[in-house]
């Protein structure tokens, strides 16, 4: 080590101690180099103040021997004149003298003894250099004469030894009292600054989390207000701060690690090489094992092999502070399991990190593919359901389209004839397990190409895919399968402990995709189908063009139906009912549809249509609230006898309907009309649907005072077995009897033996279609005494009845 590096060190060492020690050490340094240049510049001073005295002595010497030298010059006394020159010499401040007359020439000289100094010759050129020489003049003014000149050389060294001597004793005097100062002031800063700074770091050593700082009584006594009392109040200040922080940082730790572990993802964080470094408790329950476990393995270990070769690209070329969300399948204890993985790259503290975080999504998969299949699937049948068809169609359109391919296919569609009697009779159970022996027989005749599904109801439907490029040839494969379908159905379906024989009505249309979408080609082979179903069932029918108006007829027939509905287009007539004297009993009010463009409308093409689209209900609770606002008005007016009963037909939807019978009493209420001059109409087929709950209601009904009578009674199913136990007032034997009376026996036959159970029974009887006097005689004769029909009056608006059929 050379000795500035040994220097240094010692620097070092000297700086790396306490505070005082640096306070004393740089202090004293600071003294000594403030004294030494002090002293220094008074060295300098002292010099130029001692070569003014030098001056002034030599000047005041050679002004005591110039006049006794010159004397001697001018009488020539050499000897007095050494004397004089060698008396000078006695001065150690001379080293040499000469006198030199008036020509130059030497008269006497003198020089001093040889002395050592201990001041160098080169100190004495620079500190000396401008002390020159002396000269004087010598002159002798009585008598006036120059007697020449003195020269004198000063001893330059003895001069300075002698100024160095003064100095030093300054110099080591001004040392003395700067150290002393310097000490003086170190010890001073000590106790007013080191010790005090000294206990209070002790203090803050020796401080504990959540304590205050511990000092004396006496430091807040001195140091109250200077600068280590500020110093104190910030430490105190920041420890609380700092304090604070640290409670925080442990609580945000601990909820960190509390978030992470209870997390309700598997969290995995990996390093720069996605090594596994942290795993919480949700990841190794999902994983099926410890952390130590997965932090020994890698991350390749969980994946299956190709999951892994997906997610490892991902996984590489994710960007930082890039969140992103892919799906991966695990491999566990040899069970696959479906994960979803949030994962995000970020830096902390230049080092890489990736956080996953895993989710077990199989249930949500499940629950996927729950839904796909209710989406897409029949739950009755498990057959593919509309959607699907749907779907496949329209794939099957965007492929020919897309290839230009004139290959054609086909859609077949196909209803189980007197399916809703079986269904109704049999209960929904036999229903749902016959469709299921359909599907299943059916589904043996599947090919690849075709797509076989449920579109509802009894309702299915077949896809029949790129049967050819010939339509003469489809059209009979078509027609092939079709036999086949039906051939299939006509044999003998198992259905509980049910035999049921069935049969079905198809429709079907073919294309090949030009310019056709999946609505028109479902509408086509449903136009088909309905074309089927009116030929009398059991039969097969292809949709051709001429179809199509009658499909739209029957649409145009629908939609200004709802808006009709929606617009209260309907109006209410009315058609009066008598007695055999001719007196009024009652009116039936028949419902009656003007549209704009077709004029009337019968109800009988539009009621059936009504039915069909759900809209009955709506309409026939607009008639019920029409016809008896109507009689609460005559009732005001007195134009409606109390006894008198206005007939209201009731559709079996409607009266089927949970929510009827409330309406009714809302209705009865709201109009504030008897219920004795309400007489509900219904036919005695709804009464097949569901005996035991028609029942109900119909007792319910008679509770409320209101009239029950079966219309059009003997063109359905009657029967005396229920016929006996229904709560009825009245039979109306349908006009198709009427009409014939005269001259089908069969009719007469059927209309004696209405009348005759009626009255066994105690029924009222009224006969509808009563058109002519004959009719009216015939029926008066045989025991009909109520009547309707055109010869007592056709129906007419409400202001029309009353100036027509009441009289005051």
């Amino acid at each position: 080590m050379n000795s500035e590096e040994y220097k240094r060190v010692k620097m070092g060492v000297v700086f790396s101690r306490s505070l005082f020690i640096k306070q004393a050490f740089l202090t004293l340094v600071l003294a000594i180099v403030l004294s030494l240049v002090s002293s220094g510049f008074q060295f300098f001073e002292g010099i130029s103040d001692q070569k003014a005295e030098i001056n002034q002595d030599f000047e005041e010497l050679l002004a005591v021997v110039e006049k006794p030298l010159s004397e001697a010059v001018f009488r020539l006394d050499v000897d007095f004149a050494q004397q004089q020159v060698d008396g000078l010499l006695f001065s150690p401040t001379i080293s040499h003298l000469e006198v030199r007359d008036e020509s130059g020439n030497i008269f006497v000289e003198a020089t001093g003894a040889k002395r050592d100094f201990s001041v160098p010759k080169f100190f004495t050129d620079f500190f000396l250099l401008d002390l020159q020489n002396y000269e004087r003049k010598l002159h002798l003014e009585t008598p006036d004469f120059d007697a020449g000149y003195l020269y004198l050389w000063p001893e330059k060294r003895y001069l300075l030894d002698r100024i160095f001597k003064e100095q030093l004793s300054i110099l080591v005097y001004n040392l003395f009292k700067d150290l002393l100062l310097a000490s003086l002031l170190s010890l001073v800063f000590y106790f007013l600054v080191t010790y005090p700074l000294m206990r209070l770091t002790e203090s803050l050593s020796h401080v504990g989390h959540n304590d205050d700082i511990p000092l004396p009584k006496s430091f807040h006594r001195h140091h109250k207000l200077d600068e280590l009392g500020n110093l104190h109040a910030t430490f105190a200040s920041l420890w609380k701060k700092l304090n604070t922080a640290l409670s925080d940082l442990e609580r945000s730790d601990s909820h960190t690690k509390a978030m992470i572990e209870h997390a309700a993802d598997g969290i995995l964080l990996l390093d720069d090489s996605n090594k596994i470094t942290l795993v919480n408790l949700t990841a190794e329950l999902m994983l099926k094992k410890s952390a130590i476990e997965l932090k020994s393995h890698s991350l390749e270990a969980l994946h299956t092999p190709s999951s892994w070769v997906e997610f490892l690209d991902v996984l590489q070329n994710l960007n930082l502070d890039t969140p992103l969300t892919v799906e991966a399948r695990y491999q566990i204890q040899g069970v696959e399991l479906p994960v979803e993985i949030r994962m995000a790259k970020y830096r902390v503290q230049s080092k890489v990190e990736t956080i996953l975080l895993v989710r077990d999504v199989s249930e949500r998969k499940d629950a996927e593919a729950h839904i796909h299949r209710l989406a897409y699937y029949d739950s009755v049948t498990s057959l593919p359901n509309r959607q699907y068809l749907s779907d496949k169609l329209c794939d099957v359109l965007k492929s020919s389209r897309g290839t230009n391919s004139s290959s054609h296919s086909a859609v077949v569609f196909m209803d189980l004839d007197r399916f809703k009697t079986i269904n109704d009779s049999l209960g929904h159970n036999v229903g749902d397990q016959l469709l299921c022996c359909v599907a299943s027989q059916l589904d043996s005749l599947i090919d690849d190409n075709i797509v076989f599904a449920r579109m509802g109801g009894d309702e299915f439907a077949f896809l029949l895919v790129h049967l050819g490029d010939n339509e003469v040839q489809v059209e009979k494969a078509v027609n092939k399968f079709v036999r086949s379908i039906m051939y299939a159905c006509q044999q003998v379906k198992k259905a509980g402990h049910h035999e049921v024989h069935i049969t079905a009505s198809l429709g079907a249309t073919i294309f090949n995709g030009d310019g056709a979408s999946v609505e028109a080609i479902l509408k086509q082979a449903d136009t088909a189908l309905y074309r089927a179903k009116e030929s009398g069932r059991n039969t097969f029918a292809l949709y051709k063009t001429e179809m199509q108006a009658v499909s739209d007829a029957r649409l145009e027939m629908e939609k200004a139906l709802h808006h009709a509905t929606e617009s209260k287009f309907f109006k209410l007539y009315y058609q009066p009912q008598t007695n055999d004297k001719n007196q009024l009993i009652g009116a039936e009010a028949l419902i009656r549809w003007k549209d704009e463009q077709k004029g009337f409308i019968s109800p009988a093409v539009f009621i059936p249509v009504a039915e069909e689209i759900g809209l009955i209900v709506e309409i026939g609770q607009w008639v019920l609230n029409e016809s008896l606002s109507q009689v609460a008005i005559w009732l005001k007016e007195g134009k409606w006898d109390p006894s008198w009963r206005m007939s209201i037909n009731v559709s079996p939807i409607q009266f089927q309907q949970a929510g009827f019978l409330p309406m009714l009493k809302e209705q009865l209420e709201k109009h504030e009309v008897p219920a004795s001059c309400v007489d509900l109409e219904i036919t005695e087929n709804m009464l097949l649907n569901d005996l035991t709950s028609s029942l109900e209601k119909m007792h319910a009904i008679k509770r409320l005072g209101v009239h029950l009578s079966i219309d059009d009674f003997g063109t359905g199913y009657s029967s005396l077995k229920y016929l006996k136990s229904l709560p009825i007032d009245r039979l109306k034997i349908d006009q198709s009897f009427v009409r014939d009376l005269l001259t089908d026996k069969s009719d007469e036959a059927i209309v004696h033996a209405v009348i005759a159970m009626a009255q066994a029974l105690n029924i009222n009887v009224l006969a509808e279609g009563v058109e002519t006097f004959v009719h009216y005689d015939r029926l008066r004769e045989i025991g009909c005494f109520f009547y309707q029909g055109y010869y007592f009056g056709h129906p007419v608006p409400p202001e029309d009845f009353i100036a027509e059929f009441v009289h005051d």
